[in-house]
């Protein structure tokens, strides 16, 4: 563990008040794999207007390679709100992100001033009764890689159900030109305890000097047995060329919250079978302190 991110870890564990807390990590999410479907602080890399959603908070993952880490101010509403964040891969640098709401409508941008991985996003999001859209457009020009996206979501909610149709739009420039396009959505059913049980069903296929068709499937479930204790669990399934050549995964999880303070743990599924390998993949921490 870097000093870096022990010093984050122990503000994280010493500053631990009051507030209810929207949990969010790269830890729970990689458990999950349920992808931007889901409403999730981390995906405010993708939906930066999704900022002035959310409190001032803080969040940092650790694991055995990448670290990432983010923190979002939000003194008031009306002044909208401020973030920073490192993406979990390392070499990308940070971004700086800001979002207001206006008539309505949430506006959000966000920038990477890293040299030679400059990055910048523009996104536009409103709620509406039970529903909510958002609309992203976000560019990337690093040393070896250079590209633009485009995102599209609709979220509907239907009694307990929750109903989350995507599209995504990704042109590389460089190290190859093609055009990806994915294809999703998400139905998710709330249940006891503020938990939740999902299916989403994804295509994927790029066309260019590279070329493929993939189909994604993925389902979990996190439940809460406690007050303390949270259990996840999710599980994928692929296929290349339509259904050909699948491959599945599994990956499980858990969290537990003591008062206004969380952990999540990913476990490393593969230490059932080599005693060489870690018992935890990785541990999110999480801390939402509120608005000021």
């Amino acid at each position: 563990m870097t000093k870096k991110t022990a010093f984050v870890a122990l503000v994280l564990i010493l500053v631990t008040l009051v507030t209810n807390a929207a949990w969010a990590n790269h830890t729970r999410m990689a458990t999950l794999m349920t992808g931007d479907y889901l409403d999730d602080i981390i995906y405010t890399d993708l939906y930066p207007q999704r900022l002035i959603d959310y409190p001032s908070y803080l969040y940092v993952d650790i694991r055995s390679g990448p670290e990432d880490y983010g923190i979002v101010i939000v003194p008031h509403k009306k002044y909208g709100a401020f973030a920073c964040w490192q993406n979990p891969v390392t070499d990308r640098g940070f971004n700086i992100g800001y979002a207001l709401n206006v008539a309505k409508i949430d506006f959000g941008v966000s920038f990477s001033p890293v040299k030679d991985n400059i990055r910048f996003g523009i996104g536009a999001g409103r709620t509406f009764f039970a529903q909510r859209v958002d609309l992203s457009f976000l560019t990337f020009d690093g040393l070896d890689e250079a590209w633009h996206m485009f995102v599209a979501r609709y979220a509907r909610r239907l009694g307990d159900f929750n109903v989350v149709p995507k599209y995504a739009l990704n042109y590389s420039k460089e190290p190859f030109e093609a055009s990806r396009h994915q294809l999703g959505v998400m139905v998710q059913r709330m249940i006891l305890n503020e938990g939740f049980v999902y299916f989403t069903a994804e295509y994927d296929f790029r066309r260019g000097n590279r070329e493929y068709d993939r189909t994604h499937l993925y389902a979990g479930v996190e439940m809460r047995l406690s007050r303390y204790f949270v259990l996840r669990c999710a599980a994928a399934e692929h296929f290349e060329d339509g259904f050909e050549n699948p491959t599945w995964n599994l990956e499980p999880g858990f969290g537990v919250q003591i008062r206004d303070f969380q952990i999540d743990f990913h476990i490393n599924k593969d230490r059932l079978f080599d005693k060489d390998i870690t018992f935890i993949e990785s541990f999110g921490l999480d801390f939402n302190f509120g608005r000021f």
